[in-house]
């Protein structure tokens, strides 16, 4: 056992005895961060504002973040577990802390499984077609029950069955935030070129970037955005109808 991991099991064991300062939960943190950097090849630049809100979405400061998680115990068969995150929240944090952070904790927990899967699976390079299809299947099952719909209200949208109901709109809208092509509560042209660029096949991309091109006006037009999300969806599929992708 390397003397990191020493630590942190030192760490853990003394938390689950006596709560933490948010001082000593911060100190602890700075030799798991010593060991997450190397390990991701990332930068203090990169990584040293996360506590403050700058997530910049690239692979190895996700996966940075994926080995904190692992060294504190709340990753499990690869996956974070909202039990054990609920366990060191009450074991580690200072009782101040403790009720707010358990709460984002349960606001998060549908979020939690969905993210992290898109991020492993969608953002590999060169997938196929029906590897795109698969990866989106847990985004449309948190989407479906977040926003109350049925398979046959949008079980179709890929072949163009578009039912113009507010609950379809947000769901569209909800498939666009978890791939994260929504920034500031808006449809970013920036962030759907690279996800296509990202993860679409070499037979698709440029089809589908033309598609995101022809309707980069769309958004503009609605405030809301499950409207901009549903036009926008609407626009890619009328325009090539051939190369639509939905969940």
């Amino acid at each position: 056992m390397n003397t990191t991991k020493i630590f942190v099991y030192v760490v853990l064991s003394f938390a689950s005895v006596f709560a933490m300062t948010r001082q000593q939960l911060k100190n602890s943190g700075k030799l798991m961060k010593k060991s997450c950097i190397p390990k991701n090849d990332v930068t203090e630049e990169q990584v040293g504002q996360i506590e403050q809100g700058k997530f910049i979405e690239e692979r190895n400061v996700m996966c940075y973040i994926a080995c904190i998680y692992t060294m504190t115990q709340v990753v499990k068969n690869n996956k974070l577990n909202y039990d054990a995150v609920i366990k060191q929240v009450d074991t580690m944090f200072p009782v101040d802390m403790r009720d707010a952070v358990k709460a984002a904790a349960a606001n998060c927990k549908d979020v939690r499984s969905t993210r992290i899967y898109v991020k492993h699976h969608i953002g590999r390079p060169n997938m196929t077609r029906q590897q795109l299809k698969n990866a989106a299947k847990l985004v449309k099952k948190n989407c479906m029950a977040k926003n109350n719909v049925t398979e046959d209200l949008i079980g179709d949208i890929e072949k163009g069955k578009f039912i113009q109901q507010r609950a379809v709109m947000c769901y569209i809208a909800c498939v666009y935030q978890t791939t994260q092509i929504i920034k500031n509560n808006k449809i970013s042209y920036e962030a759907s070129v690279k996800q296509v660029n990202m993860n679409y096949p070499a037979e698709m991309k440029d089809a589908m970037l033309v598609s995101i091109e022809n309707c980069k006006s769309i958004p503009k037009k609605y405030k809301d955005i499950c409207e901009s999300a549903y036009w926008t969806a609407r626009c890619i599929y009328e325009d090539n109808p051939g190369n639509f992708l939905f969940a």
